[in-house]
């Protein structure tokens, strides 16, 4: 019986302080008690552990065995719980192989054991490993012991970060879904470390804007959301993707927020030609940005604005021709977070049969993005990228 509570005392400890791959070192006391119903044992075994460099943990373990068991007939195996101060813990199993002896009244007594991670929660959501442990306990009374140990061995995690504090990162000012449209966001960790990235969905009035969501990494739970914030890997990447319900048209805009060094890039796609054409994240806050259009020779330009603050923005739009003359003048009002999308021909009747530039004007305190698409008669399309000043 002292033999099983020693184990489980020398698993509990060994996972606390592991990094994924990295052999951890500890050492702990501990002290257990047992009830007796014939040749049957219940155990139980509370203590702490000491973990050089992260402190102290507290653990609960508990178990059942027979004097069989623990003198020659088989392994004694018992379960534990180890909780940490954040609220993370691990859980899994200890075995202690047939042959050992109870020790008498001062006597002591050393054991090798085997400790395997099953699981755990928090930050050790998935954890595995397996650890051999020795030590040794001293009983304390007929059916109580002290325990002392140390050891080491390696914990594996699968890949967990915990966020930090979301800033924003950058605007998508365009995105379609639905209607024979696909939008796909592609984001990229460039940092030397896991970062979490939340991509938000806005509606043409600011509104958060549900869409049906898949990822060919299969990352995504909830199908159906106005959001999606995952954990993406030093170096790896997070593909988010759109195609609407049905005929129905979805327009927007999204913003990204990161705790780490994510950005990315957006990815249109009209399926009933396959054309595909791609743009940058806009990150900056420029004082205002240009987009170079043509309405010459059947050509035409789409161009999109989306208001990244929260507040309502009044954005002052200047189209000029390639000499510089200014064809018109407006003002776009849009809501906090809202969005606009139009033909320039067609807002504008004076830009028509002329190449040129609209200027999209940063409201003071404000902050927008923008981009521009041009298409040919026979629908093939570019994306055309905003020039800031």
């Amino acid at each position: 019986m002292l033999k099983a509570w020693f184990v489980l005392f020398l698993l509990l400890p060994s996972f606390a302080p592991a990094q994924q791959g990295t052999p951890v070192t500890l050492s702990f006391s501990a002290d257990g008690v047992a009830t007796a119903t014939g040749a049957n044992y219940t155990f139980t075994l509370s203590g702490t552990a000491s973990l050089t460099g992260l402190g102290s943990a507290g653990f609960y373990a508990s178990g059942n065995t027979t004097l069989s068991s623990i003198g020659t007939t088989g392994a004694v195996t018992g379960d534990f719980a180890m909780l940490f101060t954040s609220g993370d813990s691990l859980t899994g199993q200890v075995t202690i192989p047939a042959g050992y002896l109870l020790p008498s009244l001062g006597q002591s007594l050393n054991v090798a054991a085997s400790v395997t991670v099953t699981g755990g929660a928090g930050t050790f959501t998935g954890a595995s490993g397996s650890f051999p442990i020795t030590g040794a306990g001293s009983p304390t009374g007929a059916l109580s012991a002290h325990l002392t140990a140390s050891g080491s061995g390696t914990l594996r995690l699968p890949a967990v970060h915990v966020a930090g504090t979301l800033a924003y990162a950058g605007s998508m000012a365009h995105l379609a879904a639905g209607g024979g449209w696909k939008t796909s966001i592609i984001l990229l960790n460039n940092g030397s470390k896991p970062a979490q990235a939340q991509v938000s969905f806005f509606d043409e009035n600011g509104n958060p804007l549900i869409l049906p969501l898949t990822s060919p990494q299969a990352v995504i739970t909830t199908p159906n959301a106005t959001s999606v914030t995952q954990t993406i890997q030093a170096g790896g990447e997070l593909v988010i993707e759109s195609v609407g319900t049905g005929d129905a048209l979805s327009l927007g805009s999204a913003q990204l927020f990161t705790d780490g060094s994510v950005s990315g890039f957006i990815i249109f796609r009209y399926n009933p030609s396959g054309q595909e054409a791609a743009v940058p994240l806009q990150a900056q806050n420029a004082a205002s940005y240009s987009l170079a259009f043509d309405n010459t020779t059947g050509l035409a330009t789409g161009v999109a604005v989306a208001n990244v603050s929260n507040q309502a923005a009044n954005i002052q739009a200047i189209v000029r021709d390639d000499t510089g003359a200014v064809l018109a003048m407006d003002t776009i009002h849009l809501p906090g977070s809202g969005h606009l999308s139009f033909v320039v021909a067609d807002r504008y009747l004076t830009s028509a049969q002329h190449r040129g530039t609209i200027e999209l004007q940063t409201p003071a305190n404000g902050q927008i993005s923008a981009l521009a698409i041009r298409s040919t008669p026979s629908g093939v399309y570019t994306t055309i990228p905003a020039v800031t000043k």
